[in-house]
This record gives C-alpha cells, structure tokens and sequence, in this order.
C-alpha cells in the first residue's frame, strides 16, 4: 500500500462496522508492521474525517480502541469461517443489546428492520454481529494481499481481494517470489 493510500483511505466510507474494522492496516509500516490509524494523530484525523458514522468518528480515541478490539476479532473469525471467540461474542452481545432495533413496512409491503437510537457503539456491535453471524457471513473477506488485510463484503463469489490494486500488488508479489501473508 502506498503512502498516499494510506492517508486517502480509499477503503473507508462503506458500512461504520467496517470504518472501524479497517483502521489497521496489515504489513504496511517499516519492516512489514501493521500501520494502526488510531494510534498516529494525522492518520487518526484523516480516518474521522473520512469515516461513514458522524457519531463514531467522534468517539473518544479510548473508546474507539475498546470497540476496535471485539469487532475485529468477531470479522476475523467469521472470515475464517470459524466460530466467534467467546470473550467478543459476549462483549458485542452485551454492547448490541443496547441498540433498539424495529421493524415497519415500507411502501411496497417489504418488511424492513430500522435501528431506533441507541449508543454508537451499541449499533457498531449490532452491525458486527450481523456481518459476522448472519446471511451476509459469506461474503465476508479478509484481504490477503501484502500491506493490507483489510475487512470486505466480495460482491462476487470469487473475489479475493478488496481492490484492483491489491489484487496487483499480490499477484506482483507472487511472481517476484514473495509470500503472502
């Protein structure tokens, strides 16, 4: 990932569950370390200003990071297909438990749920929960592209990567001999 990337943060502004997901960036400081966006105040500015949630952009930097925590854990077990880790299973339930959530029926007849308030971070639980646990779990990836690792929902069964560029950066990769991670 290069450095302008980095700070345009291409990847942010797709669903607040994945906004705060993806504010690690796998493999892409010196020596191949991950880049956390929180821990760096330009980085950290930039992801508020680019992030899809006003309310979670705003958090306090302490709760961002105690959010950050259970979310990725609960994405990274879904994208490996396996189970939810217990100790994020049980924070994201009792986060999510403070999101109320509705139901109504829309012009056409659709059922539909609404969110109904709540805490930021009672919704961002909720959200996460979904993606890792509900239909949507299929579609689920993590990127295994070098300087990346970022959290994405495939819109094509056979997508591997998150964007063209990481897919170009991986096949790169492969063909100097470098592994991927």
């Amino acid at each position: 990932m290069t450095l302008k990337n980095l700070r345009e943060m291409p990847w942010i502004g797709e669903r607040p569950v994945l906004d705060l997901a993806n504010t690690v960036v796998v493999g892409a400081g010196h020596a191949g370390v991950d880049v956390d966006l929180l821990a760096d105040p330009e980085l950290l500015a930039s992801w508020r200003e680019k992030a899809l949630d006003r309310e979670l952009a705003d958090l306090p930097l302490e709760d961002l990071a105690e959010l950050r925590a259970p979310v990725r854990d609960a994405l990274d077990a879904a994208a490996r297909q396996a189970p939810l880790p217990g100790p994020a299973r049980a924070r994201l339930n009792a986060l999510a438990a403070r999101a109320p959530v509705t139901f109504r029926v829309d012009d056409a007849g659709r059922l539909a749920e609404q969110e109904a308030g709540g805490p930021v971070a009672a919704a961002v639980a909720r959200q996460a929960l979904v993606l890792a646990a509900g239909p949507e779990q299929a579609r689920l990836r993590r990127c295994p592209a070098p300087s990346c690792g970022m959290f994405f929902l495939a819109r094509r069964r056979d997508q591997a990567w998150c964007s063209i560029g990481c897919g170009n950066r991986a096949r790169a990769a492969r063909r100097s001999g470098q592994h991927e991670d």
